[in-house]
């Protein structure tokens, strides 16, 4: 089982809609299938060869780069993912999904309240 914190609800939200203004309706649709695949990859295996353990950021935390799957348009041209999924496993069961960042942000920024 998968739960969203309200953040990475607000950041999935957000990356969609930039990526339709961006790349158009296609790409966009083609991105939200693939967030939505990714996290239930995360919900059948919460720790995949590909993920990292982020400790130096918080406790238990993990983090999952898309850039595994690069989108190709029908122009030829490929968009690599650059978003990455942070999460904890709180049980077996659940995996929480904590933010939705772009790679190129200042990560220990957006994930400071994961200190308090």
């Amino acid at each position: 089982m998968v739960r969203m914190s309200s953040q990475a609800r607000i950041d999935i939200a957000d990356t969609l809609r930039f990526t339709e203004v961006r790349h158009g309706l296609s790409i966009r649709n083609r991105y939200q299938d693939l967030l939505q695949e990714t996290l239930l990859a995360l919900a059948e295996q919460p720790t995949p060869v590909v993920s990292k353990m982020r400790d130096e950021l918080s406790h238990g935390l993990r983090s999952l780069h898309l850039s595994f799957n690069v989108l190709q348009m029908t122009d030829g041209r490929r968009i690599i993912p650059r978003h990455i999924v942070f999460y904890r496993t709180e049980t077996d069961q659940v995996v929480e999904i904590l933010r939705v960042l772009y790679d190129a942000m200042e990560i220990t920024q957006h994930l400071n309240h994961l200190h308090q």
